[in-house]
């Protein structure tokens, strides 16, 4: 009787530890994180591997928060410089948060100043949560509409913005000097659309930068940005790019959207190259529904869409979408 007890107080303990171990791995990697934070219309993600969170933006708050893996919300950055918060990247080794700041006019902070100029980038530092630098970007640019949308850092600190509303992307070095790196009228969408969006670094030393409208990618080599190419997509079947990201050198992931949800369905694309992207091809899809997904990014050996569903905000914000979700792509 005594073996029988103990035996079922092992069992008892075998069955407890593999649920404990079962909610540990659903901890770690969930299907789907879902933000109950009404109106707040995110943008960027990044993943924060030393602390396990989740950084995502709003275009509608112009603020930056944080996200924990079961979905508890808190702000990391609300200050009255921001309008709207678009792409945003971890800068590991300086340990900071570089964010993209503009304004589309959809922002409870719009206004007829901003609307369709603001270009900048704000760093913040990551552990204490204090703003390190403001680089406004549109002061550099010729005169026109500006936006800054997305963000990536090189290797050696350096980062680079795209703006939607100018055939432009800046370098700004790790010291925070800002420059026109590159401006070209094969990165120009047509008048009333956006344009340069997602952008990615490649460690051969270049670039990949997606344009919105059309859903064109070019390669622009770090050494000689005037020497940019398209890289050849063959039989695509998304007519726009919105975020870009690296999954390995000869790998990316794009997340494709659209606002009328007539043309095609809103998707995530792997695509992949075999010939250091001069040209590349579509090799897999993870299909959204109408949610609009917009960023990517790398948790571990996992990979997170953050669904914006900005169609309701840009249509007047009636209803309003009440939560938001971070979804692991299943290829």
């Amino acid at each position: 009787m005594r073996d029988l007890k103990k035996a079922k107080r092992v069992m008892l303990l075998l069955i407890v530890a593999g649920n404990l171990f079962s909610a540990n791995l659903l901890a770690q990697s969930p299907d789907q994180i879902v933000i109950k934070k009404p109106g707040l219309y995110p943008e960027g993600l990044v993943y924060h591997k030393e602390t396990k969170t989740f950084y995502t933006t709003s275009i509608a708050k112009g603020k930056i928060v944080k996200v924990t893996k079961t979905g508890k919300v808190t702000v990391f950055a609300d200050d009255r410089d921001l309008v709207s918060i678009v792409g945003l990247e971890i800068d590991t080794k300086r340990n900071r948060l570089i964010v993209c700041n503009s304004d589309p006019g959809v922002s409870i902070k719009s206004s007829e100043k901003t609307k369709g100029k603001l270009a900048s980038v704000v760093l913040y530092n990551l552990k204490t949560g204090k703003r390190e630098k403001f680089i406004d970007l549109a002061a550099i640019a010729p005169k026109g509409g500006h936006l800054a949308n997305d963000v990536t850092v090189d290797k050696k600190g350096n980062f680079y913005i795209t703006d939607s509303f100018s055939p432009i992307i800046y370098k700004v070095t790790k010291k925070g000097k800002a420059t026109i790196f590159v401006n070209d009228e094969r990165l120009r969408a047509p008048a009333g659309t956006f344009g340069l969006n997602g952008l990615t670094y490649h460690p051969k030393g270049f670039l990949l930068a997606a344009v919105y409208n059309g859903g064109k990618l070019f390669k622009i080599p770090l050494n000689n940005p005037s020497n940019i190419i398209e890289v050849e997509l063959g039989n695509k079947p998304f007519p726009t790019i919105d975020g870009v990201l690296l999954l390995d050198n000869n790998t990316i992931a794009l997340a494709c959207n659209n606002f009328t949800g007539a043309e095609f369905l809103s998707a995530v694309y792997k695509v992949q190259t075999n010939n250091n992207w001069n040209s590349a091809s579509t090799t897999a899809t993870f299909k959204t529904g109408n949610t609009f997904p917009t960023t990517l990014t790398k948790a571990g050996n996992s990979i997170y869409v953050i669904y914006g569903k900005l169609p309701l905000l840009f249509g007047g914000n009636n209803p309003m979408a009440q939560e938001f979700e971070i979804t692991k792509v299943k290829f």
